[in-house]
């Protein structure tokens, strides 16, 4: 075996260069590691494979070292340090005493190791310095010669099995219990260094502790396999160049390496085609770095080994390795991971920043370190552009000085357009290459023949040269072919004289190129396997291996013999049996037992007509025919429940026995599950195989969905039903069947249960409000009383206001703009994130897919726009500058060559976009900011939105405009929109309208679109041009017929803030919606059909809320400048709204009998109302000069008192409208609230002046002096029901309790509110106080001892308003989230203990308790009574408005509500029960 086919480690007797393993004798007293103390050297030496002797350029192995340990006789009874160290240097930042009486060994004398164990101390003990004994020698470790885990480059001698340090030689924990040998004269010797010895265990125990808090490094994800001394993960071990060749090659790339080379860059790039040997060169360079330290880190990429292709894993491995080489760069990389633990999340433009450049400038600035770094086959890596395009630039800027790269490749384009820069750069930027294709062929051939020669040492071949000769040159430049002619011939060593006279056998065809060459081998070798000679194989036998073969060629991954053997239905013995006759050009790995082929070329030859002839092409079609077929008989072993889990409380990876239970999902049914959608799309269909996936759909679907979330491949699913497009079903209408399945799989994507599998039947089924195919009919789940008549299909939470947002071409992506500079993209199929791209500096007002989806273009109020590569996340060009004030929008022309731009400069840019340079002259006429910019279809026109209220049309090539200015709009025109067909344009306003415009003659086609009660900040047509979405500050979306101009549903409802921004699918079936509520929500169109009658109702925020005397009704006065009758029974409207205020009614009360109502606005007027006709009993009082913010009616009902912001109050004759007396005067501040005293002769008021007044009715005077406490405005008052009491709710958050007669506070104030409190309220019988606050939230108050009773969660938004029932058994609220709640302060609290007996809750006998007394959490779990876990998770978007909760009686909305019920839901143990089959 060449000496490079196993690892090499470093010289141990060498001085370590930058390395914080090795000793270089000056190693700093503050290092985190204690590598080159005594007892991490010889644990090094316990485990490591040998060492490398550079003085007697020998390798001594393991086995030597632990044969010398055990039999060598001491030649000296010296106790140097150095003995004691075995054979290392010691750590000569230890500070050992000088002893006259001790010898120093020279270096040389080390190999002979100790050589003699008088003296053993147990290092176990030696950890315990108050115990320093001495003992037996322990062997167990010398003698276990197993193989070290994989390690960073040059780490081979670290302890195995370390896993929880980032310098895993600075742990003793792997040593306890384990002894080591000191040779010395005497025990006082022992005696004098044991203090020592414990000294420096003590300093490494400390830094042991400290290592165990660098999880944060050892937990970095990496590719174990990709490192250059690693098991490849199929048992294989990767092979450098044979010695002796491409001697000139390596010594040129060494040299550069290490700074002894003309090539200054600090890169160097090795190119060349397929098996020209590129990464046995990558490998031998490793081996010879590692030796003189050089290497810092490696990543070998490999297609057929999924880690090894992933781009995301190659920063991260890098810095790890690193962070083991080079002490400097952990402590730097530690402290980046702390304050960004997902930096491994990011794209790698990000990761680089953040886990190489950042960590590497800090280290460099104080010690210039020098490492290597070796990335291997770029082009078996996926998207590997992406790490190129950060770290190319990094190295040509010399971003990382010091840290070298070295790449190999095939000459691919889009890794040549990333490593040939043509462009000037300062010297030692520039990245060298070498294409190995281009290296003269004598040179290879010669370095081919050492090869073969070296490879043929063992065989026993006549005229041997001859052929070593002729395999040489019939390999030409590829080292594939001479590797792959030798396998073959070596395989069966009785045959090598017969293979060879085969491989030279005259061809009927000249040899013309090196494919011909390979393509004669590899039919060679096919033909040996699975003749065509019947005599020797049978049709069946020849079809069934051919089988075997097309099938190991075209899977979507490498599988296992037991896979091929469950897919096609044969003996496994058979498959491997042909797999083994196939050994030259297929193996099967030694660990994960997959088949894979030795080069890509074999697959790319047996998928070629021309190349394998007929007799073994493989048909793509008909192959992938077939094995679509055995995916789906295999996918008939699905089932509901198919792992047995217990419990509906159990995530997934914590149920017992986990992994056996997943066995149930064996590696073919996991195969089957993963990729029949890979096979279906290129297969050609027929009556079998469309049965096949009918049925599969109807039956299976949810269990498919099931099998996939266990195993952890729930992500692949959009993708793999995709493929349902790209054939033709017998299923009707099979685009809507494909879009329900989809918006289901987002709907899961986006949950918080996805990881708890039993939730995809009890919670997110029972809640998705759409059917779709394959949906299952559940028992025993919750059931919808009510149900808002829609809901978004997806959901997703951001930390930040979503700006504006754009679908790519393909409706696969969303891009979307955020505060900070961040622009997200997510893929919608997964949920989740494709990449986050930073480089603005202020908030994103737009952004735009171009129309190929490979560029998105944003506009800043940084006043820039910036061109993205999608792909990538990079700029594709510098930022382009030239506005003045903020960009507010930014749109692609249709073919995708310019971009056109709206700033707050009141100007238009057009740019082009592959140069970044604008085209004309700024388009100006606006004589205020542009809002928002579109191109016609066709690419002639541009349209503007302007704060100047006008749309302007703008002719593309002159860019002057077109016709005068589109005017109608009262307001600033914030959003425009071309029709598909480029005739009519769309509008939105702050006029809270849209319009349609004619584009031909520049004229509204029809009256304005109204219905939203606020700015319109969005408008989008859909793909076919019937219809435009609106999105407005009313929190709603809307959409309109455009041939009529009406509404076409009610609007969508759910969101809680502004709509900022909605864009359509491409398909017309989605839209998409932004808000300033920081969440992002999809809407099916298709499927969103309306479930019940919406209760109709309030248009905006309720601001006060009455209940009648006898209970009976509600009053309720809003922003929408109405009040409005209620039964309190049924939650509908008694009367139409009683209209007549002309703005918001801020106030409204009941008489005592029940039969009038008082309302009082911010129109200055009150007004007085018949209950039973809904009509004004007289003229509006008028009086006031401000707007009135309470009224009161008295008990005997003769008086109304009124409070205004003009400062008083008023006292009003019900009768006959007359005021009273003088306005009651005292307050330097508006009157926020009056109410009367029980018995009618007092009145009492709150100010903005912070104080409660109390008044005598009868003369209009104060009774005594202001009651003061509130430190801001007193929002509320009320008297207790025996009038010897007052309550106040203030802006300082409090609620206070005050004595009528003295007017002094009876209490410490009531605290617990967050925000303001709104609204106070008195009890019935006067022992609680009811306040409503601007945090959301009513709270409940005990009157005697002024603590809190319970706090009532519910309202999303400000509660302006709370009253009690006459009878006191609920309290009703009124808020600004547009509804009205009824609560029943019983239940506000459990009503029953939990059943003694049982040591669960048990709910057979107790429904309506649940029903009645389920609590809610922050994150959306339901909780019974007596139940610990959390029972139903509720997804957000029906429970962040409307869910009707157990405390509730009644909700009165506009919008309806969610109501549910849980009499029949099983859960937990029984959770199973929910399915019968």
């Amino acid at each position: 075996m060449s000496r490079h086919n196993r690892s090499t480690p470093r010289d141990p007797f060498q001085g370590g260069r930058n390395n914080c393993t090795g000793y270089d004798g000056n190693m700093p007293s503050t290092t985190s590691t204690i590598t080159g103390s005594f007892a991490s050297q010889r644990a090094q030496n316990f485990v490591t494979s040998g060492f490398y002797n550079k003085n007697t350029k020998q390798f001594i192995s393991r086995h030597t070292l632990a044969r010398r340990r055990m039999n060598s006789i001491s030649q000296s009874r010296d106790l140097s340090p150095d003995r004691m160290l075995v054979d290392e240097a010691p750590n000569r930042s230890a500070s050992l005493p000088e002893r006259s009486d001790i010898r120093v060994p020279d270096p040389d004398e080390r190999p002979s190791l100790m050589q003699s164990g008088e003296v053993a101390m147990d290092i176990s003990r030696l950890l315990n310095p108050s115990k320093p004994e001495v003992g037996p020698v322990d062997t167990s470790r010398l003698l276990n010669l197993s193989e070290p885990e994989v390690r960073p480059p040059g780490d081979r001698n670290l302890p195995a099995g370390n896993n929880n340090r980032f310098f895993q030689n600075a742990s003793y924990s792997n040593f306890q219990g384990n002894t080591f040998n000191a040779v010395g004269r005497d025990q006082n010797i022992q005696n004098h260094y044991a203090p020592q010895i414990v000294q420096n265990i003590n300093y490494g125990q400390q830094i042991s502790q400290d290592t165990r808090q660098n999880d944060l490094i050892h937990n970095m994800p990496r590719a174990k396999h990709a490192l250059y001394d690693a098991n490849d993960g199929k048992g294989q071990i990767r092979k450098a160049c044979t010695e002796g060749t491409r001697t000139e090659i390596l010594s040129e790339i060494v040299n550069w390496a290490i700074g002894n080379s003309r090539i200054k860059t600090l890169g160097y790039w090795v190119c060349g085609m397929a098996g020209t040997g590129k990464s046995t060169i990558a490998m031998s360079v490793c081996i010879e770095l590692a030796k003189q330290n050089w290497l810092g880190a490696t990543f070998f990429c490999n297609r057929q080994i999924p880690e090894c292709r992933d781009h995301s894993l190659i920063i991260p491995t890098i810095a790890y390795q690193l962070a083991h080489h080079l002490q400097a760069f952990a402590e730097a990389l530690l402290e980046i991971l702390k304050k960004e633990p997902e930096a491994f999340s990011k794209p790698p433009s990000i990761q680089l920043n953040l886990l190489l450049m950042t960590p590497w400038k800090k280290i460099s600035s104080v010690n210039m370190q020098t490492a290597v770094v070796v990335i291997d086959a770029l082009d078996e890596c996926e998207h590997i552009s992406s790490v190129l395009s950060g770290l190319i630039p990094a190295i040509n800027e010399q971003s990382m000085p010091g840290l070298k790269f070295f790449f190999t490749s095939r000459p691919q384009g889009h890794i040549q357009r990333h490593l040939k820069i043509s462009r000037p750069l300062p010297p030692g930027s520039q990245v060298e290459g070498m294409f190995l294709h281009d290296v003269e062929e004598e040179l290879v051939k010669a370095d081919i023949a050492k090869f073969i020669k070296e490879e043929f040492e063992a065989l026993t071949i006549p005229e041997k040269d001859m052929y070593i000769n002729k395999l040489a040159e019939k390999s030409g430049k590829l080292f594939i072919y001479a590797a792959t002619m030798v396998r073959y011939i070596k395989d069966y060593p009785e045959y090598v004289e017969d293979r060879l006279s085969e491989i030279f056998k005259p061809t009927s065809a000249p040899e013309e190129n090196q494919t011909g060459d390979l393509d004669d081998l590899y039919h060679t070798v096919i033909e040996v396997a699975i003749s065509t000679n019947r005599r020797k194989l049978s049709s069946k036998e020849f079809e069934e291996r051919l089988m075997i073969l097309h099938t190991i060629a075209i899977v979507g991954r490498p599988v296992s013999c037991f896979v091929i053997s469950g897919l096609l239905g044969l003996k496994i013995g058979n498959v491997e049996g042909t797999v083994t006759q196939l050994q030259s050009v297929l193996y099967i790995g030694h660990t994960d037992k997959l088949v894979y082929t030795f080069h890509a070329s074999f697959r790319d030859y047996i998928l070629t007509q021309s190349r394998a002839g007929s007799d073994y092409v493989c048909n793509p079609l008909e192959s992938h025919s077939m094995l679509s077929r055995r995916c789906f008989d295999t996918l008939t072993k699905l089932k509901f429940n198919i792992c047995d889990l217990p419990s509906s409380f159990l995530a997934d990876k914590d149920v017992p026995g986990i992994e056996q239970k997943l066995q149930n999902i064996d590696d073919t049914l996991r195969y089957a599950c993963n990729y029949w959608g890979y096979h279906l799309a290129q297969s050609s269909m027929d009556a079998e195989l469309d049965s096949q996936v009918t049925i599969f759909l109807k039956k299976r679907l949810m269990f498919w969905i099931e099998g996939m979330n266990l195993i952890g491949d729930l992500a692949n699913c959009s993708e793999i039903i995709l493929s349902l497009e790209k054939v033709e079903i017998g299923l009707e209408n099979i685009t809507k069947v494909i879009w329900d399945i989809q918006n289901f799989l987002t709907y899961i994507g986006s949950s918080d249960v996805k990881e708890m599998t039993p939730h995809l039947y009890l919670s997110l089924l029972p809640f998705w409000p759409y059917d779709f195919n394959g949906k299952l009919e559940l028992n025993n789940i919750i059931k919808f009383e009510k149900r808002v008549r829609q809901q978004s299909i997806g959901y997703w939470k951001m930390n930040s206001t979503i700006h504006c947002m754009d679908f790519s071409s393909d409706g696969k992506m969303l891009a979307f703009g955020l505060n900070g500079g961040i622009i997200g993209i997510m893929n919608l199929l997964t949920g989740k994130y494709i990449q986050e791209l930073q480089g603005h500096t202020h908030s994103i007002s737009s952004v735009a897919f171009s129309p190929d989806g490979t560029k998105v273009a944003s506009g800043s109020e940084d006043s820039t726009l910036r061109l993205w590569d999608v792909a990538t996340g990079s700029h594709i060009t510098e930022p382009l500058q030239g506005h003045t004030d903020s960009v507010e929008s930014v749109a692609f022309s249709p073919d995708g060559t310019k971009l056109a731009s709206g700033s707050q400069d009141s100007t238009l840019r057009l740019w082009d976009v592959a140069t970044g340079t604008q085209i004309t002259e700024p388009l100006q006429g606006n004589s205020y900011g542009v809002n928002s910019v579109a191109f016609s279809p066709d690419g002639t026109k541009l349209a503007s939105g302007s704060y100047d209220k006008t749309l302007r049309l703008w002719d593309v090539a002159t860019g002057s405009q077109i016709t005068d200015p589109l005017q109608g709009h009262t307001d600033s025109v914030y959003s425009v929109a071309f029709s598909p067909d480029g005739t009519k344009l769309a509008s939105g306003s702050g006029d809270q309208t849209l319009r349609l415009w004619d584009v031909a003659t520049g004229t509204q086609i029809k009256e304005p679109l109204q219905g939203h009660t606020n700015w319109v900040k969005s408008v989008a047509f859909s793909p076919d041009g019937t219809k435009v979405a609106s999105g407005s500050y009313d929190n709603t979306l809307r959409l309109w017929d455009v041939a009529t101009g009406s509404q076409i549903t009610e609007p969508l409802q759910g969101h809680t803030d502004s709509v900022e921004s909605v864009a359509f699918s491409p398909d017309g079936t989605k839209l998409a919606s932004g808000s300033y509520d920081n969440t992002l929500r999809l809407w099916d169109l298709v499927t969103g059909t309306q479930i019940t009658e919406p209760l109709q109702g309030h248009t905006y925020s309720v601001e006060s809320v009455a209940s009648s005397p006898d209970g009976t009704k509600l009053a309720s006065g809003s922003n929408d400048n109405t009040l409005r009758l209620w039964g309190m029974a049924t939650g509908t409207q008694i009367t139409e709204p009683l209209q007549s205020h002309t703005y918001t009614v801020y106030s409204v009360a009941f008489s005592p009998d029940g039969t009038k109502l008082a309302s009082g606005s911010n129109d200055n007027t009150l007004r007085l109302w018949d209950v039973a006709t809904g009509t004004q009993i007289t003229e509006p009082l008028q009086g006031h000069t401000d707007p009135v913010y309470s009224v009161a009616i008295s008990p005997d009902g003769t008086k109304v008192a009124s409070g205004s912001h003009d400062n008083t109050l008023r006292l009003w004759d019900v009768a006959t409208g007359s005021q009273i007396t003088e306005p009651l005067q005292g307050h330097t501040d508006s009157v926020e609230s009056v109410a009367f005293s029980p018995d009618g002769t007092k009145l009492v008021s709150g100010s903005w002046d912070n104080t409660v007044r109390l008044w005598d009715v009868t003369t209009g005077s104060q009774i005594t002096e202001p009651l003061q406490g509130h430190t801001n405005f007193v929002l509320s008052v009320a008297f207790s029901p025996d009038g010897t009491k007052l309550v106040s709710g203030s802006w300082d958050n409090t609620v206070r309790l005050w004595d009528v007669a003295t007017g002094t506070q009876i209490t410490e104030p009531l605290q617990g509110h967050t925000n303001w409190v709104h609204s106070v309220a008195f009890s019935p019988d006067g022992t609680r106080v009811a306040s409503a606050s601007r945090d959301n939230t009513l709270r409940l108050w005990d009157v005697a001892t002024g603590t809190q009773i319970t706090e009532l969660q519910g309202h999303i938004n400000s509660v302006c308003s709370v009253t009690f029932s006459p009878d006191g058994t609920k309290l009703a609220s009124g808020s600004h989230d547009n509804t009205l709640r009824l609560w029943d302060v019983a239940t506000g609290s459990q009503i029953m203990e939990p059943l003694q007996g049982h040591t669960h809750w048990h709910f057979a006998n107790s429904r309506n308790d649940i029903n009645t007394s389920w609590t809610l959490d922050d994150k959306g779990w339901v909780y019974f009574p007596g139940q610990a876990e959390g029972t139903i998770w509720i997804p957000p978007q029906f429970r962040d408005s409307l869910l009707w909760k157990a405390e509730n009686t009644c909700i009165i909305s506009k919008e309806g509500y969610n109501k549910i019920s849980f009499d029949e839901c099983v859960y937990g143990e029984d959770w199973a029960k929910c399915y019968c089959g």
